[in-house]
């Protein structure tokens, strides 16, 4: 058996040197035939091994092989090879400091030799003699010296392909010297032109080479040409300048919320607030009677309908625990904050937080309800999610919002709200589409609204249209008694409807905004979709009825400004004498059907900053008609939503102003900073300032709605960086830059 084994091993030894000779043997018939004998020496002058594997260090691996007994070194090509460029950062095999058979010493011990000249390291290291003879060789020490002598191979076929890949670089950067050098100049190109006609107008190129020329191509202008007036009905080239601006990283952006998304305080696990059956039937009785409070802000409970149910004496007809408890959240959050403890007398502490603590308390013994109803489904139990997630926003608590709303999502789907082919009830549809308005807008405010993402929450059936206004004869008798409810709820949900459809367009808006920033100069539709949204944002405008569009501010101001004293919608009527006599709450149908038409207004204008803001530039007064006309709709747009949040603010004492409005007019503001013109300017930085006053003196800055105090700490600090030093406020704003003669709106 081993003999067999001992046979198998010479085999392929001698297969490997066999391989090795033929590989020596091509690679000299390489270097032979590659470079050619020298015309000026007798003797051929080849690269020689040598030279080719010229040590770089002491540790680089070299072979020298000799017929000889006695191993020595032969450098007599090393002195003919002085002219060689090759470079290698690699160290090269060298033929002149390894032997191929082992010394004395190791082949009488038996003992592995690392064949080095001009001693091995074994006998370095002990201090013996270490002599190379020619001995009968060794299975294992032939082993060593072929794999040795392979990578010399392999070092010297990378060593002379680099040689000759340098060799061929030089010679092309040679010939192209050469070429340079000899280069001759063009012959001049018979004259001739092109006339085309492009979206800028006509692009003419010619080559004139004399004056001849010159006026051949002038006199073939006249013969040719025939200019016509322009075409209105034709199609603009738009150059949009500054997309970017609805982008985080502009000089003053909208995109607040994860700077408003982070609680100041962890979300706590109780509240030391007892409840009672007492007061939570005085928070639904109040939520039920201020819908300024209530339904304004979230149209999703119908409140008679909810009132009838939790008076009912039927334990299974009355509403869930877990949607009460939400409900009384958000009516002690802004209905009892607004108008119950705002009320008391100023030792009692009315501007302090009393609503959010109750409501923290209800939103608390709320998600322990809903904990163990969550997989249960019912339109109660969305409906609660739903305003568990508002009331959560509107104390400040962000982390939580989205938990309820995809758990309201969620069951609105099990439910089978977002089937297609669904009919849905008005209460039906309603929750779905709130539940897209919002979502939708915390988009908006991170600067970034992607179209894919609402593809779920994006409702399959339409909103309803709204209803017909009903006809009121007796306009003294609503203001004695009451307006009647079909009224009221006529105000919520056309106020809403448009809220929504301006939230449609919105979205496609900043989608295709932010699509563009994406595509980068290569986007050439842009313009035209922006177009297109601007037709459906005017026919939008045009559905209108005549007393939702436009209102006149100026003259709402004056007549607020003449009462001496704000007008609330919503007033209350009770003895005060009598403590066990309940208020009652009546709304001021004249001033309630005013907030909508002014709420509706500012997110109107909202839509018109955002499509008109992309055509003109942020650093400079554009010049074309258009840019202009651009310019000034947004600071119509601006200006329209600082009166109107001012009115809401100053005369109306409204219980609920948008002011994220601000965000979107100050956008415009500071780009009107960057012109250097006065009038843009001075405009500009009053009515920074004065939106920074108007915030502050709202209720919701003041109680902190939704965080308000942080949203107008950012507004502020931008205000400060863009405006330097804050000016003083004044009473009155400035109007806005005088259009030029041919602007038309």
């Amino acid at each position: 058996m081993r003999a067999i084994e001992q046979n198998l091993v010479v085999h392929d030894l001698q297969k490997a040197t066999e391989t090795l000779g033929d590989r020596i043997k091509k690679f000299g018939e390489l270097l032979k035939t590659d470079i050619p004998p020298s015309s000026t020496t007798t003797k051929p002058k080849c690269i020689s091994l040598q030279r080719l594997a010229q040590p770089r260090s002491s540790v680089a691996p070299e072979i020298f092989i000799e017929d000889n007994e006695q191993v020595d070194n032969d450098n007599d090509d090393d002195d003919n090879d002085d002219m060689s460029t090759a470079t290698n950062d690699q160290q090269v095999v060298s033929t002149s400091s390894f032997s191929v058979y082992p010394c004395s010493k190791c082949y009488k011990d038996l003992q592995q030799c690392d064949l080095t000249l001009p001693s091995c390291s074994r006998c370095s290291g002990s201090d013996f003699e270490c002599v190379y003879l020619k001995t009968e060789p060794k299975a294992n020490h032939v082993s060593q010296v072929l794999n040795t002598m392979n990578k010399v191979m392999d070092q010297w076929q990378e060593s002379i392909d680099k040689m000759a890949k340098d060799f061929a670089q030089k010679t092309r950067d040679f010939g192209q010297r050469v070429d340079q050098s000899f280069k001759k100049k063009p012959s001049l190109q018979p004259f001739a032109w092109k006339i085309t006609t492009t979206h800028k107008g006509l692009s003419v190129e010619s080559n004139v080479n004399s004056y001849n020329d010159l006026s051949k191509l002038v006199d073939q202008f006249k013969r040719t040409m025939h200019i016509t007036p322009p075409d209105d009905n034709t199609d603009k080239h738009l150059d949009l300048d500054d997309s970017s601006s609805i982008h985080t990283s502009s000089g003053f952006s909208f995109g607040v919320w994860n700077s408003l998304s982070h609680p100041t305080s962890a979300l706590p696990d109780n509240y030391p607030v007892d409840i009672s059956p007492e007061l939570t039937d005085s928070l639904i009785e109040l939520y039920c009677r201020t819908p300024c409070c209530s339904s304004i802000r979230l149209p999703i409970i119908d409140t008679v309908e909810f009132l009838q149910r939790y008076h009912d004496p039927d334990p299974e007809k009355r509403p869930s625990i877990v949607l009460i408890y939400a409900v009384c959240a958000m009516a002690a959050r802004n209905a009892f904050q607004v108008h119950v403890w705002s009320k008391r007398p100023a030792h009692d502490t009315p501007h302090y937080n009393m609503g959010k603590a109750l409501s923290m308390a209800y939103c608390l013994k709320g998600r322990e309800l809903l904990s163990d109803c969550f997989d249960m489904p019912t339109l109660d139990h969305c409906q609660a999610a739903f305003l568990l997630s508002y009331c959560n926003q509107q104390n400040g608590y962000h982390s939580v919002i989205h938990i309820y709303e995809w758990i309201s999502f969620t069951m609105a789907q099990e439910l089978g709200l977002y089937d297609e082919g669904r009919e849905l009830n008005p209460k039906e549809s309603m929750i779905v589409w709130c539940l897209y308005y919002f979502n939708t807008w915390y988009r908006v405010l991170q600067g970034n609204s992607n179209t894919a993402s609402t593809a779920q929450l994006h409702p399959t059936r339409p909103l309803p249209l709204p209803p017909q206004k009903p006809q009121i004869l007796d306009f003294m008798e609503i203001d004695a008694t009451g307006p009647p409810q079909d009224m009221i709820e006529y105000y919520i949900y056309t106020e809403w409807y448009c809220m929504i459809q301006l939230q449609v367009l919105r979205h496609d808006c900043m989608s295709r905004l932010l699509e563009s920033q994406a595509a980068g100069k290569q986007d050439t539709t842009l313009s035209k979709d922006l177009l297109a949204m601007q037709d459906s944002l005017q026919n939008f405008y045009d559905r209108l009825p005549i007393e939702w569009k436009n209102p006149d501010l100026e003259s709402i101001a004056l007549d607020q400004m003449a009462s001496f004293a704000p007008e609330a919608f919503c007033l209350q009527f009770g003895l005060e004498e009598d403590e066990e006599t309940k208020p009652e709450y009546h709304v001021d149908i004249h001033e309630f059907a005013r907030f909508c038409v002014l709420n509706v207004h500012v997110f109107y204008n909202i839509n018109k900053i955002l499509l008109y803001q992309a055509f003109f530039p942020s650093d400079n007064v554009p010049t074309s008609q258009f840019s202009l006309q651009c310019l000034y709709t947004c600071i119509d747009a601006a200006y329209a939503i600082t009166q109107t949040l001012d009115i809401m603010v100053k005369h109306h004492d409204e219980c609920n102003i948008p002011l994220l409005g601000f965000l979107f007019a100050n956008m415009i503001y500071i780009k009107l900073l960057s012109y250097n013109v006065d009038q843009y300017q001075e405009f500009a930085s009053r009515c920074l300032v004065q939106s920074l006053n108007i915030s502050k003196m709202s209720k919701a800055y003041l109680y902190d709605f939704e965080q308000t105090k942080n949203l107008v700490a950012a507004m502020e600090q931008d205000v400060l960086n863009a405006c330097g030093p804050t000016v003083k406020s004044e009473d009155m704003y400035p109007f806005p830059p005088t259009l030029p003669d041919f602007i038309q709106f």
